[in-house]
């Protein structure tokens, strides 16, 4: 009977993962940082009114998940991917370098406003890096495009914590729990092989790092 409760279990592992994936998808993390800055950062809060950090979130969510997940679906349906998960290293070209557009202008815009938080276009400026290296990494191997986002965050609540004391002290931990979450959920789909998933975190810390002193 032991001999059969992997098999058993295994679909349940399989679909947690899959929701996992979902919920942890890369799309939603550039949002999620900028809310963080924007809604949530003790100072920024105080020194921005509320109309002008709303305006700076609605730019961000329309650059990073809006127009990203418009393209995905119209690619999809125009018949370019067999579907949103973008499963292979083809599928995923087109979308990429949609994302490099958005990212890129998601941040010339917050560089070119008054008033905007140096971290909102530090990360911003990660972000484009990020896709960028996807990209180029695209060509060689399937890196695992939820650890670049995971590893980039981990790297930016990093760097807060260490150069702004007003930074919320929780957000390192659970930016660690989710980054392992999404890594976990990426090997248990199989949708990676570990090489891939590590690459990931690695690309991802190292592209938001450049990007808080290349825009700082």
């Amino acid at each position: 009977m032991s001999n059969h409760t992997p098999a058993l279990h295994a679909p349940i592992w399989r679909r947690t993962a899959q929701v996992i994936s979902y919920l942890l998808h890369p799309l939603f993390v550039p949002a999620m940082v900028a809310g963080i800055i924007l809604l949530r950062h003790p100072l920024y809060t105080l020194l921005l009114d509320e109309p002008a950090r709303f305006r700076l979130f609605v730019m961000v969510l329309i650059n990073t998940i809006l127009f990203p997940a418009l393209i995905a679906f119209l690619l999809w349906r125009l018949g370019f991917t067999r579907g949103l998960q973008l499963e292979t290293q083809r599928e995923r070209i087109f979308p990429l370098v949609a994302n490099i557009i958005f990212y890129f202008w998601a941040w010339n815009v917050a560089r070119n406003l008054d008033n905007v938080p140096v971290p909102l276009v530090q990360w911003l400026m990660g972000i484009f890096l990020c896709s960028s290296a996807a990209m180029f990494m695209n060509i060689f191997m399937k890196i695992s495009l939820h650890t670049i986002g995971m590893g980039g965050l981990v790297a930016f609540s990093f760097l807060m914590m260490a150069n702004d004391p007003f930074w919320p002290s929780g957000i390192l931990s659970a930016a660690l729990i989710l980054a392992g979450l999404t890594g976990t959920a990426r090997l248990l789909r199989e949708a990676h092989n570990p090489s891939e998933v590590y690459a990931g975190y690695f690309a991802g810390a190292l592209c938001v790092v450049a990007g808080w002193f290349i825009a700082g």
